[in-house]
């Protein structure tokens, strides 16, 4: 990369460093699929094949600050205690992968600081020029309602009062 960069024309402090940028996010996504695939086999082999038994290996892609990030993990079926089966995926357990949809929690929560002090237009803006994640006004939007939703049903509405508090102050 640096390479290139040297061998093309002369360019401004500010396209080195969106071009510094990207490369860092992409090679943050390639990092992190090696690892979280890495992390998923070894669960697998150390796995309780009794109980969990291995259906194969699905494909998912989630948001992330840096891009999207795409890796295979296996999953597996299960029975419950009630005796039904249920399909499950020791990766995200092992790591407490908590997801707003697909959208990891530290985007989830950027987004949720960024859209308390501007309109979800901006924050949209704001969140794909500067963490390598496109997004829309209205994926903010649907991304802040799942955090709300989230809040109420775990018990905790606090997050959704404050949001609720904040998105009024900055609209007066």
């Amino acid at each position: 990369m640096m390479k290139t960069i040297v061998e093309e024309k002369p360019i401004s402090f500010k396209e080195l460093e969106q071009k510094i940028f990207s490369y860092v996010c992409e090679l943050g996504r390639e990092i992190t699929t090696a690892m979280l695939e890495a992390y998923d086999k070894e669960l697998a082999e150390g796995r309780d094949k009794k109980n969990y038994r291995d259906k194969g290996i699905r494909t998912t892609t989630i948001k992330t600050v840096y891009g999207e990030v795409s890796y295979g993990r296996h999953v597996y079926q299960t029975k419950l205690e009630d005796g039904k089966k249920a399909c499950v995926y020791l990766l995200d357990e092992a790591m407490q992968m908590e997801k707003i949809g697909l959208i990891s929690t530290n985007l989830a929560e950027k987004l949720a600081m960024t859209v308390t002090e501007a309109p979800y237009r901006v924050t949209a803006e704001t969140i794909s020029s500067t963490c390598g994640q496109s997004i829309s006004a209205g994926g903010v939007w649907n991304v802040i309602q799942r955090l709300v939703r989230n809040s109420m049903k775990s018990g905790r509405p606090v997050f959704a009062r404050n949001m609720m508090r904040m998105r009024s102050a900055s609209a007066s």
